[in-house]
């Protein structure tokens, strides 16, 4: 598969949010030359899923789908001209990026540990917080 992006601009849509009328089609270029006839499926913003429905880029690519999307973006990025649609390429690249995980400092031991994603903010490691509260 030689895969390319194809990217629309809608300048028409009123109501749509800063950015997101820039859509990104993937395109087969052995199909056909023509957009129509080579359509794979829509570029979705992250191909990220964190125990969602997956989109149709991540069924069709399964595990190599965020490296295929990297690599994508970045081939249209050296061949675009138009700076919106550049920002907003590096703004997908952005996404596709996995955010490094929040080290926070016990206030019990003074280590640092990994804090787990919650409303609240978690300010014992897992051993204080057990040392703590294994009494109750």
């Amino acid at each position: 598969m030689n895969l390319e992006l194809r990217i629309f601009k809608n300048e028409n849509i009123k109501d749509c949010a800063k950015g997101r009328h820039i859509r990104f089609a993937v395109v087969d270029l052995e199909r056909s030359e023509l957009y129509p006839e080579n359509f794979v499926c829509m570029l979705p913003l992250s191909c990220l899923t964190y125990g969602k429905a997956g989109s149709k880029f991540s069924e069709l690519f399964g595990d190599k789908s965020v490296d295929l999307a990297k690599v994508i973006l970045a081939k249209a990025l050296k061949t675009e001209n138009d700076s919106e649609i550049k920002a907003e390429i590096e703004r997908r690249l952005e996404l596709l990026n996995p955010k490094p995980p929040v080290q926070v400092i016990c206030h019990a031991c003074g280590k640092f540990f990994e804090a787990e994603r919650s409303r609240f903010k978690q300010t014992l490691c897992k051993e204080c917080k057990q040392k703590r509260y294994s009494n109750q």
